[in-house]
């Protein structure tokens, strides 16, 4: 579930002189306050995306619209922004740098792996384990065993699995028992480059 809503905060207040009420009709100031809305997910705000003002009668207390104003109040409101702008304040836009913080930390760390997994594959060690795909559907591990100038040892897990997002469940200790390989380390590396190796884990 996804606690997506709005929410209102204050961004601005105010005052204009000399301004006739509309509603108890004597002639005082009124205090405006700007009000940002925005979108929030799980209470972390995303963005703004309208701007509200109210206004009140310091003499009745009367609390008006913008939209209610007559045109000579309203045209003080105006000239009052004019010269003090209303700023959107840049914490209603915290969504929005987690959310690019967050992807660009995913690039980030996608890079890095494959700057690794490049290395990996030249200079393997025992105990690296290989993350393989078998078909579009199957995925599996091989653990490094032995290395030798020509050829590299591996023991292959037990088992496959359907999505490369989990195969991290098949990685286990007593997955690897009875299936061995001997690769030649040439073939190992085309198959890298091939992408059916996709991973390398080394601890």
């Amino acid at each position: 579930m996804i606690f997506f809503g709005t929410k209102a905060s204050t961004i601005k207040n105010g005052q204009i002189v000399n301004i006739n009420c509309p509603h108890c009709e004597t002639n005082s100031s009124m205090i405006y306050s700007v009000f940002g809305k925005y979108a929030h997910i799980y209470w972390v705000p995303f963005f703004p995306y309208k701007k509200i003002t109210f206004t009140e009668c310091t003499n009745c207390k009367k609390t008006f619209e913008y939209k209610e104003l007559p045109d000579s109040i309203k045209n003080k409101i105006d000239r009052e922004k004019e010269r003090n702008p209303v700023k959107i304040p840049i914490w209603m836009f915290t969504g929005v740098f987690i959310l690019v913080g967050i992807i660009s930390f995913g690039f980030y760390t996608s890079y890095q792996n494959k700057i690794n997994d490049a290395e990996y594959i030249k200079n393997p060690k025992v105990g690296d384990v290989y993350y393989i795909k078998v078909s579009d559907k199957e995925f599996t591990t091989s653990r490094v065993d032995k290395i030798t100038r020509n050829e590299i040892f591996l023991t292959n897990n037990d088992y496959v699995i359907d999505l490369e997002s989990e195969i991290d469940e098949i990685d286990k200790n007593e997955n690897y028992t009875k299936y061995k390989d001997t690769i030649p380390f040439i073939q190992i590396q085309e198959a890298f480059q091939d992408n059916l190796i996709i991973s390398i884990k080394r601890n």
